[in-house]
């Protein structure tokens, strides 16, 4: 039988690659128009699970380019925040992301910011989808053909309408696809985008997916009672992610910012207990610095560290990233590792990857999910 999740993982570097190449320009031009008809000042991105992480993953990448950037779950911001002052508004540029195009929240989204006239510019897999067809404009994240989203591979007569996903296992190039679209966009706000960090971007995920160290952490930490991810800055969306994909098979996993690990999660972290953290060289790898020593020294927890400089401290393992760009543009090399080693957990651990929940009762808690997602009620009243 085919292992869809694990050759959803190693298929990443050739659909980013091809994502770039394909998308760049038009993506570029797309941005134009909208800015020849509207005065962007500010940019609010939003997604439900996965595309929360990565929108969480590209706010820095927008700021760097200077336009103040947020990004909230979508029903913060269709039921809270739309009413917040000079948030939503005709200076306001809407990147709302639906891998399926489905999501009613997401919807519902697009439709607050439609009453407060600002510009929509979604990101789907989907572009025959409902939010595809609302936006002004949609960026198109070419991680799947769209025949296969129409069916899904559950059984029940509730949950097989559940569609939306090539395959019906947890997401990996869809993640890293929206992420690429959404780094792709924040370039496209410059007068002559350069391409070239995200260029090297490919190649890193190969030789990280490669990486049989990743394989040997996640068979070692299968016992584990708890997994914890912690990151700042851009990588702390991969955190979360991380989180997510231990949720997805059901598994115990944390996620923390890093200061707020010491705060919090240090008092679940116990003798053995693996603790990933994201740390490219700089403030976030500094701060890991001091905390590490005292995990692997006092607690005898594992901790391993994410990085493209190798540790001076005392640490437990190292996992090589060798992408050496801008820290906004790491998020993608930093964000396969971690649904890469809760594969390997569930994998040991004798579940199924083929599907959510690791083959436990997925049936049952797919059709939970049809009704508490895709048949939610949408707020009409803006």
């Amino acid at each position: 039988m085919i292992d869809y999740m694990l050759q959803e993982i190693n298929e990443q570097p050739v659909y980013l690659q091809n994502l770039i190449k394909e998308s760049k320009d038009q993506i570029h031009e797309k941005v134009n128009n909208l800015r020849e008809k509207k005065d962007i000042q500010r940019i609010v991105l939003t997604g439900c699970g996965d595309s929360l992480c990565a929108a969480l993953t590209s706010e820095a990448a927008f700021n760097k380019n200077g336009y103040s950037t947020f990004a909230f779950p979508p029903m913060e911001l269709s039921r809270y925040r739309y009413k917040f002052h000079d948030l939503l508004d005709e200076k306001t540029l809407l990147v709302p992301i639906s891998v399926s195009g489905k999501t009613p929240r997401i919807i519902e989204a697009i439709n607050a910011a439609r009453s407060k006239n600002s510009s929509i510019l979604s990101i789907t897999n989907n572009p025959e989808s409902k939010v595809a067809l609302i936006s002004d404009d949609f960026v198109y994240a070419k991680s799947s053909q769209v025949e296969s989203l129409k069916t899904s591979s559950y059984d029940g007569e509730i949950s097989s309408k559940y569609v939306g996903y090539e395959h019906d296992v947890p997401q990996t190039k869809s993640y890293t696809a929206v992420q690429m679209a959404l780094l792709l966009l924040a370039k496209s706000f410059e007068k002559d985008p350069d391409y070239s960090e995200l260029l090297a971007i490919p190649d890193s995920i190969r030789k990280i997916v490669s990486n049989s160290l990743i394989k040997e952490l996640g068979i070692e930490s299968c016992d584990a009672s708890r997994h914890i991810f912690s990151a700042s800055g851009p990588n702390y969306g991969n955190a979360l992610f991380g989180e997510f994909k231990m949720y997805e098979f059901s598994l115990p996993g944390f996620s923390k910012e890093i200061e707020e690990y010491c705060h919090t999660a240090y008092f679940i972290t116990e003798e053995n207990t693996p603790v990933m953290f994201i740390a490219p060289e700089g403030e976030s790898l500094l701060r890991v610095s001091e905390i590490a020593p005292v995990l692997h020294t006092i607690i005898k927890a594992n901790s391993i560290v994410l990085s493209n400089k190798s540790p001076t401290f005392e640490h437990g393992m190292w996992i090589d990233i060798p992408y050496y760009g801008s820290e906004e543009y790491s998020i993608i090399p930093y964000g396969v590792v971690a649904p890469l080693f809760a594969y390997w957990v569930a994998k040991k651990k004798g579940l199924n990857v083929n599907t959510f929940r690791g083959g436990i009762e997925q049936e049952k808690y797919t059709e939970g999910a049809y009704y508490t997602i895709r048949r939610s009620k949408i707020k009409e009243d803006y």
